[in-house]
């Protein structure tokens, strides 16, 4: 907050709204202890798949005992040396077959998940490119693939790498085109088995038969979750139409190379009808481009992405009057995602009164938040993802395609409100494994032996001093009660974050109860949970 007060809001949306002009080393460096991030999806399913069963070749029979069979079905020319003629000899029946190299154990495929998860965490805690990776995760979110549904889980890196990231705030057409090409959405929503159907006749003794056939999983998901909405004007002749366009876009053997590929043999080539848009016989693999193109700049996809984008940013129920003006803008700009969110975070909507602390952070959020108000140093251990999961949002754990939902009502249930306070208090009392508050360099220039400064602080750090009435009454309760108990004995939670040193004089956040009382009560407030 200090460091936008000094360059101005204005010159830090900009510099947001351009994330290469920032530096992430740090986070780089966390990163680079994350080995699947880098790897490519062949070498991820080679290393992280169980290892295939490779038969071992019987050995072959031995030679003839009968010496004249062996003489007679000698063929060695006259002119061949002894020494050659023994090399093309058969060997003799006593040497045994080659020993088969073992199978390496395979690496624990949960780790290329988990890997993920963790990066996904550390980026949201460490990024300087705040704003991008919010993107990240709302376009993960809309374009929802639930990792452990059995290949994605090697797949998923790659979508997050290549079909996501590098489009996150370019043109939408082309962020939806990395993701309709990304093997794990292909087999997210199975598109990858669908192909037109061929017929047999009867013959040779076996029944006529038909194979292949058109799946609608990813035609009715691309049209009413990643572009028009379900109320967007298509029709179910339209999902129809849109399959057949798809057929043939599948995967190289998902589970040991999983790339693209485009089979022609599998792919309905005849005339299509889409939106009242014709696309002629014989397209091939354009079928479904022209398909994306319809999708991408249709005006009932302009005002879906507005809204929610609105949504994220402003209030469950964003104002008409900005949905409006963002749609027209993703329209004249040919889908820049940039240039719509410069509407949308431009806006007097934005800055409105109505619009602070409007919206309930998610889990993922929650913990971020916390994490980087109390400048915590952490390696997002799987501990920290389970409490997100515990929450109710498991990192790439939604099992249905439409995401975790962007509303209050998703996350302001009594069971997750309780998980979200015993964070908080786990947290407080570094009882996170891989997650530290170090309180005393949090607090090193605030007076231990007042109470009330030291509530100033976390105020002014947790919830930028506006706080409510009701938390100042308790955070005034905390102040003046626990402090005034003597800290006597052994701490109430050994080694988890408490240090009794007794003799050294001072006073010590550590051994200060009502510090960690405080941090626990701000972070569990109502004013925290939202953004």
């Amino acid at each position: 907050m200090e460091r936008v007060k000094a360059m101005g809001v204005e010159a830090f949306i900009a510099q947001q709204l351009d994330p290469d002009s920032l530096d992430d080393t740090a986070l780089r460096a966390k990163l680079g202890k994350l080995p699947t991030l880098a790897m490519a999806t062949p070498v991820i399913i080679e290393q992280y798949s169980p290892p295939k069963v490779v038969a071992v070749p019987s050995p072959a029979p031995s030679p003839s005992a009968n010496p004249t069979s062996t003489t007679q079905n000698s063929t060695v020319p006259k002119s061949m040396d002894s020494s050659a003629a023994t090399a093309q000899a058969p060997a003799a029946s006593t040497d045994k077959p080659a020993t088969p190299k073992p199978i390496p154990p395979a690496k624990n495929p949960q780790m290329v998940v988990t890997e993920l998860q963790r990066a996904a965490l550390l980026r949201g805690v460490y990024s300087q490119r705040q704003l991008y990776e919010v993107m990240v995760s709302f376009w993960e979110n809309h374009f929802s693939i639930f990792a452990y549904k059995d290949a994605d889980r090697y797949l998923l890196t790659g979508f997050d790498r290549e079909a996501v990231r590098p489009f996150a705030l370019g043109r939408f057409r082309d962020l939806l085109g990395a993701t309709a090409h990304s093997p794990a959405m292909l087999f997210y929503l199975d598109n990858w088995q669908s192909s037109q159907p061929r017929s047999y006749p009867a013959g040779n003794g076996k029944p006529a038969r038909t194979t292949g056939g058109v799946n609608e999983n990813y035609a009715r998901e691309l049209m009413e979750l990643h572009t028009l909405g379900v109320n967007g004007g298509y029709t179910q002749k339209d999902v129809q139409e849109v399959a057949r366009c798809f057929t043939g876009w599948t995967i190289q053997k998902p589970n040991e190379q999983g790339l693209f590929l485009f089979r022609p043999g599998m792919h309905d080539d005849g005339e299509k009808m889409v939106l009242g848009h014709r696309i002629p016989a014989g397209g091939g693999i354009g079928d479904a481009e022209r398909v994306l193109d319809i999708l991408a700049s249709h005006p009932s996809t302009a005002r879906f992405i507005a809204t929610k984008l609105a949504r994220r940013f402003i209030a469950d129920e964003p104002p008409a009057s900005l949905i409006d003006r963002a749609a027209d803008k993703f329209l004249k700009t040919d889908g820049s995602i940039r240039e719509t969110l410069r509407v949308i975070i431009n806006s007097p909507e934005f800055f409105s009164a109505a619009a602070y602390r409007a919206k309930v952070r998610t889990p993922f959020e929650f913990v971020v938040a916390a994490l980087r108000a109390l400048n915590a140093s952490s390696e997002a251990d799987p501990a920290l993802l389970d409490w997100i999961k515990r929450m109710g949002q498991p990192v790439f754990g939604r099992l249905t395609p439409d995401g975790f939902p962007d509303s209050a009502d998703q996350w302001l249930a009594s069971g997750s409100l309780l998980e979200r306070f015993n964070f908080a208090s786990a947290l407080a009392t570094n009882r996170i494994k891989g997650t530290r508050i170090d309180t005393d360099g949090f607090l090193a220039n605030v007076d231990l032996k007042d109470p009330h400064a030291v509530a100033d602080r976390l105020t002014t750090a947790l919830l930028a001093g506006n706080i409510s009435q009701e938390t100042r009454v308790v955070i005034e309760k905390i102040a003046k009660e626990e402090f005034a108990k003597p800290f006597v004995g052994s701490p109430p939670l050994t080694g988890v974050g408490y240090r009794n040193e007794p003799g050294k004089g001072g006073v010590s956040s550590v051994t200060s109860p009502y510090v960690v009382e405080m941090i626990s009560m701000l972070v569990g407030a109502p004013e925290f949970q939202r953004r």
